[in-house]
């Protein structure tokens, strides 16, 4: 383990001082991200063009503003648009913002699945047609397999479920945003240890977007990132995965944005899959995800964003194994849920009358 560390250390000191000469080139995009994010969460907070009314599946009491995630949106394009504009990058481009304007449509008027669906199929065609497929992933025990005709298929459910995952994780103040950043600059950091420059870039961009957003956005929040922005997050962040895992012959970086994000994927599934056991409407709006049972069994929003953003942190640490042992990082993550999953359950019982 010392081996390892000592390994990854030196490793990212090597390229902390190479990245040293290109991060001039970097700054512009980030203070774009971060500027847009924090001026569109202020407008937005301001002007109070949309708001959200408090009902019984909320986690807020007051009407707040929402749609705080269109600066956000458009920071994070125009910062990574800065950066590059290959045929990849701008088919990516086009299907987060896509899934964005399906998103605040939704924020201003409650939309049917058909139109949520819908939009979100056309964006996946839409990154998928700019080239943005998975071609190789890395299976413990295996190693690299071509997915062949399954490419195509695997790709389209990873965009349209990540971005459904996402949404449905951004329901307590500043759960979204600092997970959003926290991952991104994980994944930022892997990336930038493998020699991965643009790509990590592409990711600090991101990471400064939800940045900006943030201070408005901490509980109390003062504006409601919208479906607008956790649409366009989780859909970025699928393209992010796909770009890494094309970026490195081995595979490996397939698992890197499943691992900074696992929490919210494994809330998403085992939630899914506990309403389906009932018998409930997985689609349904509810009230019973894992962090929704936290903060209901009384920890307030801050405490619980706070404890999945560091989960973020323990799991982009996981993922700096990567190189040495993808089934060692994807256990230690998957076991950090199921410990989480079962403080959870224990206080969702102990609330029970």
């Amino acid at each position: 383990m010392r081996k390892v560390l000592a390994g990854l250390l030196r490793r990212g000191l090597a390229r902390g001082m190479q990245m040293a000469e290109i991060w001039p080139a970097f700054v512009p995009s980030l203070a774009i991200a971060f500027g847009c994010g924090l001026a569109g969460a202020v407008a937005m907070a301001r002007l109070r063009l949309l708001v959200d009314q408090p009902n019984a599946r909320s986690s807020h009491i007051v009407p707040t503003p929402r749609g705080g995630g269109v600066g956000l949106v458009v920071g994070a394009l125009a910062g990574c648009l800065w950066l590059a504009a290959d045929a990849t990058l701008v088919g990516l481009a086009a299907g987060a913002l896509v899934a964005a304007a399906a998103g605040l449509a939704d924020d201003a008027r409650a939309q049917g699945a058909f139109v949520k669906f819908g939009a979100q199929f056309l964006a996946a065609a839409l990154a998928m047609a700019g080239g943005a497929v998975f071609g190789i992933v890395h299976v413990p025990g295996v190693g690299p397999v071509d997915l062949g005709i399954f490419a195509g298929p695997v790709t389209f459910l990873w965009f349209v479920g990540l971005t459904n995952a996402y949404n449905f994780m951004d329901g307590l103040d500043a759960l979204a945003a600092s997970t959003g950043a926290v991952a991104a600059l994980f994944a930022g950091l892997v990336l930038a240890v493998d020699g991965h420059n643009a790509l990590a870039g592409l990711a600090f961009v991101l990471a400064a977007a939800c940045l900006g957003f943030l201070p408005l956005n901490w509980p109390r929040a003062r504006v409601f990132m919208g479906d607008v922005g956790s649409q366009f997050l989780g859909f970025s962040f699928a393209g992010l995965g796909v770009l890494a895992a094309n970026a490195d012959a081995s595979g490996q970086l397939f698992w890197l944005v499943p691992l900074v994000l696992m929490h919210f994927l494994f809330d998403t599934m085992l939630t899914a899959a506990r309403r389906a056991a009932n018998g409930e409407n997985v689609l349904a709006a509810h009230r019973g995800h894992l962090y929704q049972l936290l903060n209901q069994s009384g920890v307030p929003h801050g405490r619980v964003s706070a404890l999945l953003a560091g989960f973020s942190a323990l799991q982009g640490l996981a993922a700096l194994y990567l190189s040495s042992s993808v089934a060692a990082a994807l256990l230690a993550a998957f076991a950090l849920q199921l410990a989480y999953a079962r403080v959870v359950f224990s206080r969702a019982r102990a609330q029970t009358p």
